[in-house]
Order: structure tokens, then C-alpha cells, then sequence
């Protein structure tokens, strides 16, 4: 078999504007080949920059040091680390359901809250029991300065680094993937949480599931992967120019959400701004316009806030590993379970996504 080289990747994926942008191939890369650089124009597709269809944090860069291009080495790892490729796409597996499968569905808010947990903070006590019991000895999650709102990967290594990383907004278009090269390479960490959109579970799948050796480390550090529902993500400095035209300064955000295609951006001062999906396209991530996925069919648990009252969570605990960390959770108050949840809210969005979406065409 040919041995894949991040051209592959590059040819399949980057070029044609269906990269995710969750940086799985910046981590895995062995030669630290593969980059993202926002300020910087691509090297590639530059007439889709032009025509308005991609901007430069699109797709990665590359230093054009590869193994395998330049001394034929065996690697492969950024290409298989991609579900979006020809051979990810033919190996994935589209689960029947809207919302993908699982043994339960429960709304649940946190017992405790350091009042900047977003939905419920479901995420964060469950990271909390994790790193309680000792569960884990990481978690990839992200978090935003807290003045200009920008987005970054970050590695936590306890409780209170996790509660630094509460109420971050994961809406943003950030490569939070990239934070798993300094768990896995430079941490050696083995017990690791990812938090991330279906975008972000998928990669996970790609990987965990892969037969290529260089893939193994990070296998075998992932242990939990949480998924959070998403509809889109957002690019960062499109989305704030945006709004400061109106006046709005990131400081002055309290809250940002997507509800009933709507984006909804609540202030501290109690004023809210509201827009029509449809109305910012031109601010989503070209990436986006092909993923199908809702609710994160590939994670352990997937956590929501449609289907839910305002301030609970919705909990999907799709298989044994997920309802066990959950059960713990429940069991030692770091959550608590609320009212049924609504699952004919969670299926309409999710079929509303796939009916929105494009396919990604298959070489």
C-alpha cells in the first residue's frame, strides 16, 4: 500500500475549502510539519481566498518537511488522522438516528457552579469528578482570554486549570486538537478527556480507530471523548469586526448562543442582539458547510442545550464509558439530574442540519 503524505492531504481535504479545522493533523504530525497561521495568507487556494470562500485559518500550512515526501519514509499519520479524506469518509459510519445512537438521554445541571459555566456546567463537573477520582490525567478543552474573547487549544492538567476554561464559547472556529501533540509528546500523559464539537469526535474516531502505528500513542491516551452539540462555528476575527462596527466590545459579552436559527449575543448590561443564521454565513467556517452532524455521534457523551430549560443541560450518554463517568458524577453530587428531556426539539435541529448541509464528493 502507497503510504499517504500530508500532498494527500492537502489535495483531498485543504484545497477544496472541507477541512474542519479541528488541527488533528497538527498534532499527530511526527516532523512538526503542519501549522495553522491566521494573519498569514494560504500558500494554496488563493483564488477561493479571493472569490471570498476561504480566508487564511481555513486550512494549515505546511513547512513542506515530510518524510514521506522527501525521504520516502512510511508515515501517513496526519492523512489518517482525517475523516474527512476519501479514505475516512468511506470508512465512517452514519448512524440511522438524527441524533446517532445511544443507551440514555437525561437533562442535568452541575450542583456547583463558579457562575461562568455555560448550559448548565455539565461539562465541567464531569471533568471535575474525573480528575476527583482520578479518572483522568488531562483534559483538552478550550479557553478564551477573558478581555478580547480570542480562542485558543489548552491543555488541563487538574480541577482548578478545568474551572479556568468555564463558560469558553465553543462556537469559535479554533484547531483544538492541537493541544493533544503537547499531552501525548511532550506531557506523556495517558488519561486524557477531549471536549470538542462533532467535528473534533470524528477526528478522535479517525484516530482511535486507525491501524497506523504513529497513530497509537494518542490512541491510547484518549479515554473519554465529550461532544457538544453544534450547528456551526464561527471564525473569531470576522465575528468581531462584525460586532464592533456595532459597537459592541468583546469585554461587554456576556453570553453568545445559537437558538431556533438565531445567534443570539447577550450583554452585560442586560441588552441582547439577535441575528438570523442565514444572515452569517459569510462569518462560518467554510469547513462547516459540509458536516451533518449535530449532536457528535462519535463521543462518549454528547452535552446540549436544546431540549433542555434554560440553564440545564441535555445529556446523551451514548455507550458504557459514558454513562459510567456520568453514574459517578450523579453519585458523588457533582450533578444532578432534572426534568425529561424534549428529544423532539434535538431531532428537528439535527434533521434541519443534515437537510442543510452539502455532501463532500469522494475521489
Amino acid at each position: 500500500m502507497i503510504t499517504k503524505s500530508y500532498l494527500d492531504l492537502k489535495k483531498e481535504v485543504w484545497d477544496i475549502g472541507t477541512c474542519s479545522g479541528c488541527g488533528a493533523c497538527v498534532a499527530v504530525c511526527p516532523c512538526d510539519n503542519i501549522f495553522f497561521m491566521e494573519d498569514e495568507p494560504m500558500r494554496v487556494g488563493c483564488d477561493q481566498i479571493k472569490c471570498g470562500k476561504l480566508d487564511s485559518s481555513e486550512s494549515p500550512l505546511s513547512f513542506d518537511f515530510c518524510k514521506v515526501t522527501n525521504y520516502n519514509v512510511k508515515c501517513g499519520a496526519c492523512y489518517d488522522a482525517c475523516p474527512r479524506t476519501s479514505s475516512g469518509l468511506l470508512a465512517k459510519k452514519i448512524p440511522e438516528a438524527p441524533i446517532g445512537d445511544f443507551i440514555e438521554i437525561k437533562t442535568a445541571k452541575a450542583k456547583k457552579s463558579n457562575g461562568s459555566v455555560q448550559s448548565g456546567g455539565v461539562v465541567t463537573a464531569l471533568l471535575a469528578e474525573a480528575f476527583d477520582e482520578d479518572l483522568i490525567d488531562g483534559a483538552i478543552v478550550m479557553i478564551e482570554d477573558k478581555w478580547t474573547m480570542e480562542p485558543e487549544s489548552y491543555l488541563a492538567t487538574s480541577k482548578e486549570e478545568v474551572l479556568k476554561s468555564s463558560g469558553s464559547r465553543y462556537s469559535w472556529n479554533v484547531p483544538i486538537l492541537e493541544a493533544l501533540r503537547e499531552a501525548v509528546y511532550n506531557k506523556k500523559l495517558k488519561r486524557l478527556a477531549v471536549i470538542g464539537t462533532p467535528c473534533v469526535m470524528d477526528s478522535l474516531n479517525s484516530i482511535t480507530s486507525s491501524n497506523n502505528d504513529l497513530l497509537k500513542p494518542f490512541e491510547k491516551a484518549i479515554r473519554f471523548k465529550i461532544g457538544l452539540f453544534c450547528y456551526e462555528t464561527m471564525k473569531y476575527g470576522p465575528l468581531m469586526e462584525m460586532l464592533e462596527k456595532e459597537g459592541i466590545n468583546p469585554w461587554d459579552i456576556k453570553k453568545m448562543d445559537i437558538e431556533k436559527g438565531k445567534f443570539i449575543v447577550l450583554l452585560d448590561n442586560g441588552d441582547m442582539k439577535s441575528y438570523k443564521i442565514k444572515d452569517l454565513e459569510k462569518l462560518v467556517r467554510t469547513g462547516c458547510m459540509y458536516c451533518k452532524d449535530f449532536t457528535g455521534y462519535n463521543s462518549d457523551i454528547s452535552v446540549g442545550n436544546v431540549g433542555s430549560p434554560e440553564g440545564v443541560s441535555t445529556v446523551i450518554l451514548r455507550n458504557h464509558w459514558g454513562k459510567g463517568l456520568f453514574d459517578k458524577a450523579v453519585l458523588n453530587n457533582h450533578i444532578e439530574v432534572k426534568e425529561p428531556v424534549n428529544t423532539d426539539e434535538i431531532t428537528k435541529l439535527a434533521k434541519m442540519k443534515i437537510k442543510d448541509r452539502k455532501d463532500i464528493l469522494i475521489n
